[in-house]
Protein backbone atom coordinates (compact mmCIF):
# COMPACT_ATOMS: atom_id res chain seq x y z
CA UNK A 1 0.00 0.00 0.00
CA UNK A 2 1.55 3.29 -1.04
CA UNK A 3 1.37 6.25 1.74
CA UNK A 4 -0.49 9.53 0.94
CA UNK A 5 0.86 13.06 0.61
CA UNK A 6 0.99 13.05 4.55
CA UNK A 7 1.59 9.72 5.40
CA UNK A 8 -0.80 6.99 7.01
CA UNK A 9 -0.94 5.90 10.63
CA UNK A 10 -2.19 2.44 11.91
CA UNK A 11 -4.49 1.72 14.77
CA UNK A 12 -3.62 -1.95 15.32
CA UNK A 13 -6.15 -3.42 13.19
CA UNK A 14 -6.49 -1.24 9.71
CA UNK A 15 -4.29 1.79 8.34
CA UNK A 16 -5.90 5.24 7.13
CA UNK A 17 -4.88 7.85 5.09
CA UNK A 18 -3.79 11.36 6.84
CA UNK A 19 -5.47 13.89 4.81
CA UNK A 20 -4.42 16.90 6.53
CA UNK A 21 -1.32 16.55 8.87
CA UNK A 22 -1.83 18.93 11.87
CA UNK A 23 -5.57 20.11 13.63
CA UNK A 24 -6.12 23.61 14.04
CA UNK A 25 -7.02 25.60 16.83
CA UNK A 26 -8.68 28.93 15.12
CA UNK A 27 -11.14 29.89 12.44
CA UNK A 28 -9.71 31.33 9.34
CA UNK A 29 -12.15 33.13 7.16
CA UNK A 30 -9.41 33.67 4.65
CA UNK A 31 -8.79 30.27 4.43
CA UNK A 32 -12.26 29.22 3.83
CA UNK A 33 -13.41 28.49 7.52
CA UNK A 34 -10.43 26.23 7.62
CA UNK A 35 -8.96 25.87 11.17
CA UNK A 36 -5.38 27.06 11.25
CA UNK A 37 -3.09 26.83 13.82
CA UNK A 38 -1.05 29.96 15.27
CA UNK A 39 2.21 30.28 13.53
CA UNK A 40 5.66 30.01 15.92
CA UNK A 41 6.62 33.80 16.10
CA UNK A 42 10.58 34.47 16.10
CA UNK A 43 10.99 36.76 18.23
CA UNK A 44 12.06 35.56 22.29
CA UNK A 45 13.77 37.12 25.07
CA UNK A 46 17.46 35.90 24.51
CA UNK A 47 18.08 38.89 22.50
CA UNK A 48 18.28 36.15 18.92
CA UNK A 49 16.96 37.75 15.97
CA UNK A 50 16.13 33.95 14.82
CA UNK A 51 15.54 31.87 17.75
CA UNK A 52 15.32 28.82 15.39
CA UNK A 53 18.44 28.52 13.65
CA UNK A 54 20.58 30.00 16.34
CA UNK A 55 23.42 27.57 17.82
CA UNK A 56 22.78 29.20 21.24
CA UNK A 57 18.88 29.17 21.70
CA UNK A 58 18.85 27.12 25.06
CA UNK A 59 17.39 24.11 25.57
CA UNK A 60 16.07 22.82 29.22
CA UNK A 61 16.17 19.14 29.92
CA UNK A 62 14.01 18.07 32.79
CA UNK A 63 15.25 14.41 34.15
CA UNK A 64 13.90 12.97 37.24
CA UNK A 65 14.58 9.32 38.29
CA UNK A 66 13.96 6.80 41.61
CA UNK A 67 17.44 5.19 42.49
CA UNK A 68 18.58 5.04 39.03
CA UNK A 69 21.56 7.34 39.12
CA UNK A 70 23.76 4.91 37.21
CA UNK A 71 21.72 4.87 33.97
CA UNK A 72 20.47 8.29 34.57
CA UNK A 73 24.38 9.38 34.09
CA UNK A 74 24.86 7.71 30.95
CA UNK A 75 21.73 9.82 29.44
CA UNK A 76 23.37 13.14 30.36
CA UNK A 77 26.34 12.50 28.93
CA UNK A 78 24.65 10.98 25.46
CA UNK A 79 22.45 13.70 25.90
CA UNK A 80 25.53 16.44 25.41
CA UNK A 81 27.88 13.94 23.53
CA UNK A 82 25.12 13.22 20.80
CA UNK A 83 23.51 17.59 20.77
CA UNK A 84 25.05 19.28 17.46
CA UNK A 85 25.50 21.77 19.45
CA UNK A 86 25.90 21.12 23.72
CA UNK A 87 26.61 24.68 24.92
CA UNK A 88 22.88 25.33 24.81
CA UNK A 89 21.53 22.28 26.64
CA UNK A 90 20.53 22.47 30.09
CA UNK A 91 19.91 19.89 32.41
CA UNK A 92 17.50 19.84 35.82
CA UNK A 93 17.97 16.56 37.39
CA UNK A 94 15.03 15.46 40.07
CA UNK A 95 16.99 13.15 42.20
CA UNK A 96 15.03 10.59 44.56
CA UNK A 97 18.25 8.44 46.02
CA UNK A 98 19.19 6.93 49.47
CA UNK A 99 21.05 9.31 51.01
CA UNK A 100 22.17 7.40 54.62
CA UNK A 101 25.53 8.21 55.92
CA UNK A 102 26.32 10.81 53.56
CA UNK A 103 26.21 14.53 53.81
CA UNK A 104 23.48 16.39 52.49
CA UNK A 105 25.83 17.56 49.53
CA UNK A 106 27.67 14.52 48.80
CA UNK A 107 27.16 11.53 46.36
CA UNK A 108 24.84 9.61 48.55
CA UNK A 109 25.61 5.73 49.13
CA UNK A 110 27.70 3.66 46.94
CA UNK A 111 25.36 1.36 45.83
CA UNK A 112 22.85 4.25 45.16
CA UNK A 113 24.94 6.66 43.68
CA UNK A 114 23.51 10.77 42.51
CA UNK A 115 23.42 11.00 38.65
CA UNK A 116 24.95 13.92 39.19
CA UNK A 117 27.86 12.25 41.01
CA UNK A 118 27.57 9.72 38.54
CA UNK A 119 28.40 11.26 35.18
CA UNK A 120 31.04 13.40 36.87
CA UNK A 121 32.65 9.81 37.24
CA UNK A 122 32.16 9.61 33.65
CA UNK A 123 33.84 12.62 32.96
CA UNK A 124 37.16 11.58 34.98
CA UNK A 125 36.53 13.11 37.96
CA UNK A 126 35.11 10.79 40.89
CA UNK A 127 35.11 11.29 45.02
CA UNK A 128 37.48 9.94 46.92
CA UNK A 129 36.01 7.32 49.95
CA UNK A 130 35.34 8.58 53.14
CA UNK A 131 34.74 7.35 56.74
CA UNK A 132 31.10 7.93 57.62
CA UNK A 133 30.27 10.11 60.45
CA UNK A 134 29.89 13.86 61.60
CA UNK A 135 33.10 14.10 61.74
CA UNK A 136 34.34 13.39 58.31
CA UNK A 137 31.67 16.13 56.59
CA UNK A 138 33.97 18.40 55.85
CA UNK A 139 36.53 16.81 54.06
CA UNK A 140 33.45 15.24 52.48
CA UNK A 141 32.13 18.28 51.52
CA UNK A 142 35.49 19.57 50.54
CA UNK A 143 35.89 16.84 48.28
CA UNK A 144 32.46 16.77 46.67
CA UNK A 145 32.74 20.77 45.93
CA UNK A 146 36.27 19.75 44.22
CA UNK A 147 34.58 17.07 42.12
CA UNK A 148 32.07 19.46 40.93
CA UNK A 149 34.43 22.25 39.91
CA UNK A 150 36.64 19.82 37.54
CA UNK A 151 33.44 18.24 35.86
CA UNK A 152 32.35 19.20 33.20
CA UNK A 153 29.46 21.65 32.53
CA UNK A 154 28.51 20.33 35.94
CA UNK A 155 28.18 23.90 37.83
CA UNK A 156 26.94 25.83 34.32
CA UNK A 157 24.47 23.61 32.54
CA UNK A 158 23.10 21.13 35.36
CA UNK A 159 20.48 22.03 37.96
CA UNK A 160 19.58 19.36 40.64
CA UNK A 161 16.90 18.95 43.61
CA UNK A 162 17.28 15.95 45.72
CA UNK A 163 15.53 14.22 48.22
CA UNK A 164 16.06 10.93 49.83
CA UNK A 165 13.63 8.49 48.32
CA UNK A 166 11.31 7.67 51.49
CA UNK A 167 9.75 10.88 50.72
CA UNK A 168 8.80 10.13 47.36
CA UNK A 169 5.85 10.41 46.14
CA UNK A 170 5.46 9.05 42.52
CA UNK A 171 6.40 10.15 39.04
CA UNK A 172 3.79 12.83 39.32
CA UNK A 173 5.38 14.35 42.36
CA UNK A 174 8.82 13.99 41.33
CA UNK A 175 8.35 15.82 37.89
CA UNK A 176 6.50 19.19 39.47
CA UNK A 177 9.84 19.88 41.41
CA UNK A 178 11.10 20.93 37.28
CA UNK A 179 9.35 24.08 38.17
CA UNK A 180 12.07 24.63 41.22
CA UNK A 181 15.11 24.42 38.53
CA UNK A 182 13.82 25.73 34.89
CA UNK A 183 15.13 29.12 34.00
CA UNK A 184 13.92 31.18 30.88
CA UNK A 185 14.66 28.87 28.57
CA UNK A 186 13.38 28.80 24.83
CA UNK A 187 12.76 25.18 24.69
CA UNK A 188 11.72 22.40 27.17
CA UNK A 189 11.78 19.20 26.91
CA UNK A 190 11.14 16.61 29.30
CA UNK A 191 12.62 12.87 29.41
CA UNK A 192 13.03 9.79 31.34
CA UNK A 193 16.40 8.42 32.93
CA UNK A 194 17.98 5.91 30.55
CA UNK A 195 17.08 7.53 27.30
CA UNK A 196 19.42 7.60 24.25
CA UNK A 197 19.35 10.28 21.30
CA UNK A 198 20.71 10.69 17.69
CA UNK A 199 22.84 12.84 16.69
CA UNK A 200 21.94 16.51 16.69
CA UNK A 201 18.61 15.73 18.06
CA UNK A 202 18.60 18.99 19.20
CA UNK A 203 18.33 20.57 15.65
CA UNK A 204 15.64 17.67 14.63
CA UNK A 205 13.54 17.94 17.49
CA UNK A 206 13.03 22.04 16.79
CA UNK A 207 13.04 21.27 13.27
CA UNK A 208 10.35 19.06 13.80
CA UNK A 209 8.50 21.61 16.28
CA UNK A 210 8.95 24.06 13.77
CA UNK A 211 6.46 21.50 11.31
CA UNK A 212 3.63 22.10 13.38
CA UNK A 213 3.78 25.76 12.65
CA UNK A 214 2.28 26.17 15.83
CA UNK A 215 3.23 28.61 18.29
CA UNK A 216 1.60 26.28 21.14
CA UNK A 217 2.44 23.18 19.42
CA UNK A 218 3.97 20.30 22.48
CA UNK A 219 6.08 17.47 20.67
CA UNK A 220 5.33 14.03 22.46
CA UNK A 221 5.77 10.49 21.55
CA UNK A 222 6.36 7.26 22.81
CA UNK A 223 9.86 6.81 22.22
CA UNK A 224 11.68 4.04 19.89
CA UNK A 225 13.56 1.24 21.09
CA UNK A 226 16.89 2.34 20.89
CA UNK A 227 17.96 -0.94 18.70
CA UNK A 228 15.46 1.02 16.69
CA UNK A 229 17.27 4.53 16.69
CA UNK A 230 17.91 5.34 13.35
CA UNK A 231 19.35 8.96 11.87
CA UNK A 232 18.11 12.63 12.97
CA UNK A 233 15.37 13.37 10.02
CA UNK A 234 12.17 15.81 9.94
CA UNK A 235 10.65 13.12 7.76
CA UNK A 236 10.28 9.71 9.86
CA UNK A 237 9.94 6.41 8.01
CA UNK A 238 8.03 4.79 10.99
CA UNK A 239 7.18 6.08 14.46
CA UNK A 240 5.32 4.54 17.39
CA UNK A 241 1.82 6.10 17.89
CA UNK A 242 -0.55 5.56 21.22
CA UNK A 243 -4.16 5.07 19.92
CA UNK A 244 -6.26 3.24 22.48
CA UNK A 245 -6.72 5.12 25.79
CA UNK A 246 -8.71 3.57 28.68
CA UNK A 247 -10.37 5.52 32.01
CA UNK A 248 -9.30 3.56 34.87
CA UNK A 249 -11.56 3.31 38.47
CA UNK A 250 -10.77 6.41 39.48
CA UNK A 251 -11.44 8.26 35.86
CA UNK A 252 -7.49 9.20 34.98
CA UNK A 253 -6.36 7.95 31.54
CA UNK A 254 -4.29 4.81 31.03
CA UNK A 255 -2.28 4.25 28.23
CA UNK A 256 -0.47 1.02 27.47
CA UNK A 257 3.63 0.53 28.18
CA UNK A 258 3.71 0.31 24.52
CA UNK A 259 2.01 2.23 21.76
CA UNK A 260 -0.44 0.10 20.23
CA UNK A 261 -0.38 1.94 16.87
CA UNK A 262 2.40 3.56 14.01
CA UNK A 263 2.77 6.50 11.82
CA UNK A 264 4.29 5.38 8.05
CA UNK A 265 5.65 8.23 5.94
CA UNK A 266 4.68 11.67 7.52
CA UNK A 267 6.04 14.74 6.78
CA UNK A 268 4.66 16.48 9.83
CA UNK A 269 3.97 15.68 13.18
CA UNK A 270 0.11 14.66 13.88
CA UNK A 271 -2.00 16.35 16.48
CA UNK A 272 -2.32 13.23 18.91
CA UNK A 273 -4.76 12.86 22.01
CA UNK A 274 -2.51 11.61 23.92
CA UNK A 275 1.30 12.14 25.35
CA UNK A 276 4.30 10.07 26.62
CA UNK A 277 5.76 10.86 30.04
CA UNK A 278 9.23 9.87 28.31
CA UNK A 279 9.45 12.27 26.04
Amino acid sequence: MSASKYGRVFDGSSFEEITHPIASNNNNEASGGAYEPIPPTNNNNHGFTNKFDSKTTPIFVSIPHFRDGKRCAQTVLRLFDTAAHPDRVVVGLIEQTDSTGSSSDSSSTDDDPTCLMEYCALMGHQMKQHEPGVSHMAERQADYDAVLEACPRATTQIRSVRFHHFGSKGPVYARSFTRKLLGNEEFCMEIDASMDFVKNWDNAAIEQWKLTNNEYAVLSNVPLSAKDKGVASPIAVEVPRQCEIKIGSEGVPLFETHADGKAIGITQPLLSRTYSPSF
